[in-house]
């Protein structure tokens, strides 16, 4: 089962790069999923949708992935 957060850092990610935006820096609390996407790890449950989003994050943007823990993310946290 793909988590809800998987899912919305791909949906996220798209929209950044599908408006243009040159510089994107994505943040989540899965330190699982950023370590996969930073292939660090290949978990097999995530592996299609870490592909995915490796995917997106080839084109010529810069783009960075960076874990930031649940305490420091409340706001975005309540908002989900």
């Amino acid at each position: 089962m793909i988590a809800a957060v998987n899912l919305a850092l791909r949906l996220g990610l798209i929209a950044a790069v599908n408006l243009d935006v040159n510089k994107i820096r994505m943040l989540s609390d899965n330190s699982t999923l950023i370590r996969a996407i930073k292939n660090d790890i290949q978990i097999k449950e995530i592996f299609g949708i870490v592909q995915d989003i490796q995917a997106i994050a080839s084109v010529p943007v810069d783009i960075s992935f960076s874990f930031i823990s649940r305490d420091f993310n409340i706001e975005a946290d309540d908002l989900a």
